[in-house]
């Protein structure tokens, strides 16, 4: 049943160019650290005079930021202690290419514009950001009950905007930590829009246009380099943002879950309305904020015995345990919005972004937390009525207070908040901050507008077609392991070293299988760069080794951390030819390849061998 559901996609992908957007930093990390500076973010009217509710709710954790500034990646740009430079010509030309592949209208005049971004990963509050495109569109396969279709789905826009800091330290309503040298690095947004209808054809489209960007050859490649956000609805629910999604088979899982919790959401939201009629007290706690607070009750004396050894760690550490009951709201927090998910986790995640670990609340079972006493006493402290429940936290003072009456407001609201979230590996997603409005977004004054000129256009037009590289592929390749590389992250690799004369089977089944088969093994497959991997099929290819030793090299490599030429010395993995090996068959008189290869598997071709047996025996 369609519910009423609306998908929209927003894709975003780290462009593979020399320099950052703003300044000539290099793109290529560096662990050379130089210094470290602070930051503390406000949030600041804009030019009509409204503040972001999403800003505003980031400046009220208000922590100081760490950030690690790298040598040759970091300038005064991102210190945000000089104005941004012109910007990147190169990521201007790839963005314009990628507007061409997606049938978009080209803007006349570039504008870069700030977008509101206080939560630390930005050192100057917001994120620059310029459309390049509008109103594309996409042709994809979709299948639907077994049959597939073809469909369209159009491209609202087409943005090229700065990456963001890399987080180091966790959010713990203290220091975080992030390092400078991500920052800058540029990034091209398509956005779909909302269109599509279930997890499974949202999967697709985020496939397809990362196969589309895949092929221009120009986009980085590695964990992070790539990341879908998903905007979600249900009829009767709201517009939730969730982001950060970076594993495609998540996709499905993400969207499944969230069209569950805003239908369960909806639910909830009908009994609320019902508590709310017959306790119009409740009312007034939302309107006064005082009178709000004093239903918070200091609970720690209660637990300096207790049994809960998590709380007793906390309370002997200085930290204080609050109190707040909850009318009408029993069984209620228990209520599952999707597995392993309940109301009470929802009300957990918006505690946890006022710096403390959870909540602990009245439909759980207590027995686990071995707070049966204390419970008891909280019910009297509280006043409760059979049907209340209760929520308890610990943390320190002021951070318990705000986490408490957040928590009540939210438990409360009559309707879905539209919100940000964040998706965890699981696909379960996670309360960040209210969804940002209006007045997000102004113009940058320190950029000036570009023109778009016929060059550049022209420029623009010099790239492949999807079309002319899945072709290409599978002119190569059988469909099975031709489709394997098509999806692959490793597809221009592929291209690359069967353009170095490499074979074609054997490039696709290193790229794919060996590297899978390593990494199943325990074998840490990220200290392999692409030119390390080249380094070692070209000694493949100049008859340096054997086919069974390119997985026996790879692990040498990186277990020793070196590059092919240099291990392979010492690693006695050289391919023995020619006469070397005629020399080897005769002195160890060795009359059947089997024999020969048990020994010197990863050392001898097998058919050069059997070739030279068979000319010994005529």
């Amino acid at each position: 049943m369609d519910k009423g559901i609306k998908i929209g996609l927003e894709l975003h992908q780290r462009l593979a160019t020399k320099n950052k957007l703003f300044c000539r930093c290099s793109t290529k990390g560096n662990e050379e650290k130089i210094k470290e500076i602070k930051r503390k973010l406000h949030a600041v009217p804009s030019e009509l005079g409204q503040i972001d509710p999403a800003a505003l709710f980031e400046s009220k954790k208000a922590p100081l930021h760490k950030y690690d500034f790298y040598k040759g990646t970091c300038c005064l740009v991102e210190a945000d202690d000089e104005p941004p430079h012109e910007m990147n010509s190169e990521a201007v030309i790839l963005g314009l290419t990628i507007c061409n592949m997606l049938n978009a209208e080209i803007v006349d005049e570039i504008h870069v514009m700030r977008k509101t971004v206080i939560d630390g990963s930005n050192t100057s509050g917001f994120q620059r950001t310029a459309i390049l495109g509008l109103n594309g569109k996409l042709k994809y396969e979709n299948e639907i009950e077994g049959r597939k279709e073809e469909k369209e789905i159009g491209i609202q826009t087409i943005a090229i905007e700065e990456e963001s800091c890399g987080i180091i330290g966790e959010q713990k309503g203290e220091i975080e930590s992030f390092r400078l040298d991500r920052l800058g690095i540029p990034l091209v947004e398509i956005a779909t829009t909302p269109d599509i209808k279930n997890g499974r054809e949202a999967r697709t489209v985020a496939e397809q246009i990362g196969l589309m960007l895949r092929a221009t050859g120009k986009m980085m490649r590695g964990i992070g380099t790539i990341r879908q956000d998903l905007n979600i609805s249900v009829s009767g629910g709201a517009r939730v943002e969730i982001k950060g999604v970076q594993d495609l088979d998540l996709i499905e899982t993400v969207v499944e879950n969230e069209i569950k919790r805003q239908t369960r959401l909806i639910e909830i939201c009908e009994k609320i309305k019902k508590i709310r009629e017959i306790r119009p007290e409740l009312d007034d706690l939302f309107e006064n904020e005082y009178v709000l607070e004093q239903c918070i009750k200091e609970v720690t004396e209660l637990f300096n015995g207790t049994g809960s050894k998590l709380i007793k760690k906390s309370v002997e550490s200085g930290k204080s345990v609050f109190a707040m009951k909850f009318p009408g709201m029993k069984g209620i927090f228990g209520i599952e919005l999707y597995p392993d998910y309940r109301y009470g986790s929802e009300l957990s995640d918006y505690a946890k972004t006022q710096g403390l670990g959870g909540i602990i609340h009245s439909d759980e079972n207590i027995e686990k937390y071995n707070l049966k006493n204390e419970v008891s006493e909280i019910v009297k402290i509280l006043k409760l009525e059979p049907n209340d429940g209760w929520i308890v936290v610990v943390g320190e003072k002021e951070q318990c207070i705000s986490a408490l009456k957040l928590v009540f407001k939210r438990a409360y609201e009559t309707k879905v908040p539209e919100e940000t979230r964040r998706a965890d590996l699981q696909g379960k997603t996670h309360y960040m901050r209210p969804l940002p409005g209006s007045a997000r977004m102004y113009p940058e004054t320190d950029v000036a507008p570009i023109r778009i000129t016929d060059s550049m256009l022209s420029e623009s037009q010099d790239y492949p077609s999807f079309e002319e590289i899945e072709n290409r592929v599978y002119s190569l390749l059988n469909r099975e392991i031709g489709g394997k590389i098509i999806r692959s992250e490793k597809l221009n690799l592929f291209l690359e070293l069967v353009e170095e004369g490499i074979n074609p089977v054997v490039a696709a089944v290193t790229c794919e299988d060996t590297l899978k088969s390593l990494k199943r093994d325990g074998f840490e497959i990220a200290k392999l760069s692409e030119e390390d991997i080249k380094e070692a099929l070209l000694l493949y290819r100049d008859e340096k080794i054997t086919k069974a030793a390119i997985p026996e090299l790879l692990k040498e490599m990186i277990k020793r951390n070196g590059h092919a030429n240099e291990v392979i010395k010492d690693s006695g993995l050289f391919r023995i030819s020619g006469e070397e090996l005629k020399g080897l068959i005769i002195k160890e008189n060795i009359k059947d390849v089997q024999s020969l290869m048990v020994k010197y598997r990863l050392n001898v071709d097998p058919q050069e061998a059997s070739k030279i047996i068979s000319e010994l025996k005529k």
